[in-house]
């Protein structure tokens, strides 16, 4: 689905954080953001007192508010790494339960399902920690139920693990929010692309880890398209070269990605043509020849109708800011 204001987060950072696992929750998003072209996603960092917080490796994050000044959000998303048992008091922990109340989304990445098991959001619920904190918040909080998975989704909390789980659950957000396909183009952006056994093993159920990939004749049809952005061959051709039917090659398209072999090789194509905007001089007739668009007013028929912009636009330097969601 497409929203038709952006999910927006707000990630509580604590001293100790990883940076890592930040980098994990918020990059696949901006990923998203910039691929797309759309505003799925913004998102704001903060910190208890509003200051700069120093992470596990001593670089220090500055914070964008406190959060007493957190306003309307989608999520709240306490970011923990060392330092767990000190980080929250009573007036402290009350803030955070009043900010959280009512949320669509409440989580806690790599140790911060211990501070919300400790601020009791998470009774009765299951719930998962980074690995090397698994057995004492089973042995603390015995009421939760500890499950040995990626991340967990129970209600409205979503607990991960370390820095590669977060990094799904970044990944299946933007399977929620977007569709299929572009969660494969950004995981397949940063190295990661999950077997059907992952995707299940991170939702706490059954299933394990798993080399399987995308289909192989599937992932030779993406290359084969990315490679011809630049010089488009007709459909039939793609699928005489991973040796399937054209029907069988679409098929295949529908059932991983959720899209037609045709509109995914029609998206690679345009992702190409808004590269090509931002990152050269050519005008838009080279850009369209070079895409494989019949026309300039081909192409920017088809960009406006994906990006919801135009390429004009575009090539005038129009980008959203690298450094923030919004």
């Amino acid at each position: 689905m497409s929203p038709k204001s952006p999910f927006h987060l707000t990630f509580l950072l604590f001293e100790g954080f990883s940076n890592m696992v930040l980098a994990s929750a918020i990059e696949p998003l901006r990923a998203a953001r910039d691929l797309s072209g759309r505003r799925l996603f913004s998102w704001q960092l903060c910190s208890l007192d509003g200051g700069a917080i120093a992470s596990s490796s001593r670089a220090l994050i500055g914070a964008d508010l406190p959060l007493a000044r957190v306003g309307a959000t989608d999520a709240l998303i306490l970011v923990a790494g060392y330092g767990i048992r000190n980080h929250l008091n009573h007036d402290s922990s009350a803030a955070v339960r009043r900010k959280a109340r009512g949320l669509p989304m409440v989580g806690g990445l790599d140790t911060g399902a211990w501070l919300l098991a400790r601020m009791g959001l998470l009774g009765g619920r299951r719930a998962t920690i980074h690995w090397m904190e698994r057995k004492e918040l089973a042995e603390n909080f015995p009421e939760l139920q500890v499950i040995d998975a990626p991340y967990v989704v129970d209600g409205n909390i979503v607990t991960c693990g370390d820095a590669q789980s977060v990094l799904s659950w970044s990944l299946d957000l933007i399977g929620t929010y977007a569709d299929e396909a572009l969660r494969f183009d950004v995981a397949n952006m940063f190295g990661r692309v999950e077997s059907l056994d992952e995707r299940a093993t991170a939702h706490g159920l059954s299933g394990r880890l798993s080399d399987q990939r995308l289909p192989i004749a599937l992932q030779r049809a993406i290359i084969s398209m990315r490679e011809t952005a630049e010089q488009p061959l007709r459909l039939p051709d793609i699928a005489e070269r991973v040796a399937l039917s054209t029907r069988g090659m679409d098929r295949l398209f529908h059932t991983h990605l959720g899209v037609p072999a045709g509109e995914y090789y029609r998206q690679i194509r345009l992702a190409h043509a808004r590269a090509l905007a931002l990152e050269t001089n050519l005008s838009l007739y080279e850009i369209a020849s070079r895409t494989g668009f019949s026309s300039p007013s081909t192409l920017a028929r088809a960009y406006r109708i994906k990006f919801g912009e135009t390429l004009r636009q575009r090539k005038a330097g129009d980008t959203p800011s690298s450094t923030s969601g919004f």
